[in-house]
């Protein structure tokens, strides 16, 4: 059996389904498991567990800029992609076999002690335009009004991100972010983050909501 170590964004250690924690050379990794044999079938527990890998890998796969950001601290004992993809097998996954999606409002693409947006919200701006605004800095010990803000759409009908990164100041309390025109008529995911200036803080990714392209 597989046991998580450090808590929910810890590293794997052992077996959980098909999906192995290793350790080499001080780097702790997650690996699946090779094809069974051709005499021996898998197991419906394996199945699952290899829908669920592929899920979250694949979903995962083209953040791999944002997570080694978002998940910087993450270095001793594992990576910040493995970090990240950790938390979303045990925390980010919904539905029932063999239909398992990704559960949007668990998506974390950023986890650190900076403080995280303040009531976040969105609206539909122009065209293929959505508004973020959020609100000023609360805690002056934890964050700057220069924080750098980060945002990420995801269009879940065409698998698509559009990324903004350390685009607005977090004193701005608003940016109006432009997806492409093909996602006019689609429902998105919003999310947003902040980054120190010096780059060397995050905050907590915030899942903003869901909203239809106009």
């Amino acid at each position: 059996m597989g046991t998580y170590k450090k808590g929910i964004l810890g590293f794997i250690r052992g077996r959980v389904g098909n999906v192995v924690g290793a350790v080499w050379n001080g780097i702790h990794y997650l690996k699946s498991l090779p094809d069974v044999s051709p005499d021996r079938k898998p197991t419906a527990a394996q199945l699952n567990q290899q829908l669920i890998f592929a899920l979250v890998v694949g979903f995962l796969k083209p953040l791999k800029v944002l997570l080694n950001i978002g998940y910087q601290t993450f270095t001793k004992g594992t990576t910040p992609v493995n970090a990240a993809t950790g938390y979303h097998l045990k925390h980010a996954v919904t539905g029932v076999a063999p239909n398992y999606v990704i559960d949007y409002p668990k998506v974390v693409f950023s986890v650190g002690n900076l403080e995280e947006p303040q009531m976040p919200g969105i609206t539909t701006g122009g065209t293929a335009k959505i508004d973020f605004d959020w609100a000023g800095l609360v805690n002056a010990d934890e964050g700057a009004a220069t924080d750098r803000a980060t945002f990420l759409v995801f269009n879940p009908t065409l698998k698509k991100y559009v990324t903004v990164r350390d685009v607005v100041a977090r004193s701005a309390m608003a940016f109006s972010l432009t997806v492409p025109a093909a996602w006019i008529g689609h429902d998105v995911h919003c999310y947003m983050a902040f980054t120190s200036l010096d780059g060397k803080k995050v905050s907590n990714s915030a899942y903003v909501g869901e909203i239809p392209v106009i």
